[in-house]
């Protein structure tokens, strides 16, 4: 398809997403009442037109920035139709040759508004969809052999947001965790979104089982710490632990342990094993941080 048509049909397939309106997340919904102080849907009009307010201009940028929904419904159409950044400027023109009033609604009939899209919000719309990112081939594969069309699509989305560098090294092992796992589990999501953060933190050459095992190792310090911490806690008070130095590990245990379950998980399904650290730390042993 010629660059300029499929720009084209890309800004009327986003049109017609937000023709439908937008539901306000709970996130948005959270900072809007503890922002506003809860406004009625004629405050919040007022505090959107009112350009002396300081919040304003955040506030609509929170309100047209895409979430997961809505790039799942172009997700299949960007796949089949490579795009490039400079496609960008094309697809905004597009955009934004008419003025575009989008209603957002709140729930629990609280009521909608709506809202014209300025341009400079619809070029970082735009720009967060990620439209000229190019997921590999062999991932797309992947999770299309083993996934339903519905995960298949929020799994495309979630890698086509992350910014981990596709080294083969990477891909080799996202492919092999897709191909893997077990898709009558439903937490694929939380794990992938664990996988995707790691990634963009590890230098590509690493040997992923050795750093996956040595961010377990970290986690299971933490862990340790906290609750040697709670044990001395029980003797003392926590001012006189501080005067010593010591203090709580910046972890919250259940994270530590959530965390660890996930890279065993991840390891068992990618490389059939992992290890297990519980021994390495004796009762008497220095595990300050």
């Amino acid at each position: 398809m010629k660059s300029d048509k499929k720009c084209e049909l890309l800004a009327c397939e986003i049109k017609k997403i937000l023709s439908n309106g937008i539901d306000l997340s709970s996130e948005v919904i959270h900072y809007v009442d503890s922002t506003f102080s809860n406004p009625t849907i004629e405050e919040l009009k007022n505090i959107l037109q009112d350009d002396s307010d300081c919040e304003t201009d955040s506030l609509v940028e929170l309100l047209f920035f895409p979430d997961e929904n809505v790039q799942i419904q172009l997700e299949k159409f960007l796949e089949n139709n490579g795009f490039e950044q400079e496609d960008e400027e094309e697809v905004l023109n597009y955009l934004c040759r008419k003025p575009l009033a989008v209603f957002f609604h709140f729930p629990a009939k609280r009521g909608s508004f709506s809202l014209e899209i300025p341009e400079a919000t619809a070029h970082q719309f735009l720009k967060r969809l990620n439209i000229s990112k190019q997921i590999d081939e062999s991932l797309l594969a992947a999770i299309k052999g083993n996934f339903d069309e519905t995960r298949r699509r929020r799994l495309a989305v979630r890698i086509r947001n992350s910014r981990f560098p596709a080294s083969e090294n990477a891909l080799d092992f996202l492919g092999v965790f897709f191909e893997k796992w077990d898709t009558e589990s439903n937490d694929v999501m939380k794990h992938l979104g664990f996988i995707l953060s790691f990634l963009e933190e590890l230098h590509e050459d690493a040997d992923i089982f050795k750093a996956l095992m040595k961010k377990k190792r970290l986690y299971l310090k933490h862990l340790k710490r906290t609750e040697k911490f709670e044990e001395q806690l029980k003797k003392t008070n926590i001012e006189t632990l501080i005067l010593q130095g010591k203090s709580p590990a910046f972890m919250d245990k259940n994270e530590a342990r959530e965390n660890m379950a996930i890279i065993d998980r991840i390891n068992q399904t990618v490389f059939g094993k992992t290890e297990h650290y519980e021994t390495l730390f004796g009762a008497e042993e220095n595990i300050e941080c």
